[in-house]
Formats: structure tokens, sequence, C-alpha cells
């Protein structure tokens, strides 16, 4: 898999990349029906997704890896349950991504961790479509945007998909403690279910087996648009187990 783009907190500088997806396969929605993704916070703050199937005209054709939908476009139809919620990307059948439903009182604090959320989950989104999707982009800032698009361009990214489970957990939002008004959301990510496959066969890729580099605490430096919008600016370097002792079951 190919480094992730990870820009320097304070001075916004290019630095060594990682790279942070695990990667499905897609199935296929029927061609008179669209599916939707409805997420609802339980007692244990994790959402919990399921399909809402709403009557429309003909949708364009679901990504599907490995199917013959894997050659076009990838077209995201992803759907928010309301306010507060986060915007679930239309993942298949066997790709499940755990989103914590975590946020913080603050209600400043909370847009910028709802941002964060929903620029991860698009972010995954696009490394399973092989890098078609371009959701993302709504969640960061043109600097931040070219560095990303260098990544999703690889090859390792373009011919490849995911499948399995990746969980996000025990997230926690601070303010940067070195450029005002910024803000650093800080997550568990583990992928050590998930695993990469082609994304023209949908097959599984060989010489994969679960390490302590699936388990790591991943944090986003946000600032605030002009337009008030949160933007994901930078990365901080990936911190992994057993530095990162909470990220590992």
């Amino acid at each position: 898999m190919s480094p992730r783009p990870l820009l320097a907190p304070a001075t916004r500088r290019v630095a060594p990349a990682t790279r942070r997806a695990a990667p499905a396969t897609r199935r296929a929605a029927p061609a008179t029906r669209r599916a939707a993704m409805i997420c609802t916070v339980l007692a244990g703050s994790d959402l919990i997704c399921s399909d809402l199937i709403a009557c429309s005209s003909p949708a364009p054709p679901a990504f599907n890896p490995g199917g013959p939908a894997s050659t076009a476009p990838a077209t995201a139809m992803a759907q928010s349950a309301g306010p507060g919620s986060v915007i679930m990307p239309p993942f298949g059948k066997n790709a499940h991504v755990s989103m914590t439903g975590w946020r913080p009182r603050n209600a400043g604090l909370a847009r910028a961790v709802l941002a964060d959320k929903d620029y991860e989950l698009a972010y995954l989104y696009a490394e399973y479509t092989g890098g078609r999707d371009s959701s993302w982009t709504s969640y960061v800032s043109p600097t931040m945007e070219l560095q990303v698009r260098g990544v999703l361009s690889g090859q390792d990214v373009t011919t490849e998909s995911f499948r399995g489970t990746i969980k996000i957990f025990a997230m926690t939002a601070i303010r940067d403690p070195a450029v005002p008004g910024d803000v650093d959301v800080s997550a568990c990510f583990d992928n050590a279910a998930a695993v990469n496959t082609s994304l023209s066969t949908g097959a599984v890729l060989p010489g994969q087996s679960p390490s302590d580099r699936n388990y790591y605490r991943y944090t986003d430096q946000l600032a605030q648009a002009p337009s008030g919008q949160w933007q994901v600016v930078s990365d901080y370097p990936l911190v992994y187990y057993p530095r990162a002792k909470e990220c590992k079951p």
C-alpha cells in the first residue's frame, strides 16, 4: 500500500508519509433502487450502519470491486441520518467501517470532529474504489488535497480495493497547541480484520497477515475556512502499537 500524505502540523510542510487504509468488495445495488446508509449511535458509542432502500429512478452502476462496474467511475451515493450524523459512503456488503459515535460537548469541537469523521470515511471509500471517488475533497484544504491526490493516484491504490472490517474508536479532540484556532482530532485505527484485494478480480492479494502495525493512533489537524467549514489541513505522524497501547483490543 502506498504512503498516506502527511503534512507537518504547525508548519504545514510536506513530511514523510504513511498510508492508513486497509481495503474490500462492493455489492451491486439493484438497478431500480438506491441503497442509503443509516447510522445509529448505540449505548456503546459506536455507529451501527444498515441499508435503507428507497424507490427512485435508475441509479448509476454500483461500484463493485472485481465486477463489471469496477471499471466505471465511482459515484458515491453517501447519506447522512441528519444533523450531527456522519456521511456514510456506500461500501459493499463485504466491507464494514465501524466509526465511533463519540462527540465532544463543546459545539465548535463537535463540528470539527464531525468533519474529521466524514473525511476519514470518504478517504477510505476513495481507497475502496481504487481512487475513483473524490468526495473526500470536500473536507480538506487545497494544500492537503494535492498531497492526498498524489497518494490516491499510486498504482497500489488504483489497482486495489479491500474487504473486511475497519474500526475507528477512542476518539479525542483538543485545541491545537501550536496554531491558534485549529483543532486536533485523534482516534485509534484498527484494520487487522481487513485485507487488500484486487480491484479487477476481487481476489485477496497474497502476503498479508495481521501485525502490530494494524493498530495505531492517528491525529488530523483541522482549521476553519472563511466559510466556517472545518477542513483537514495536516496529519501528525502515526503512533503504532505498542506505543499506542489503547489501540489494540
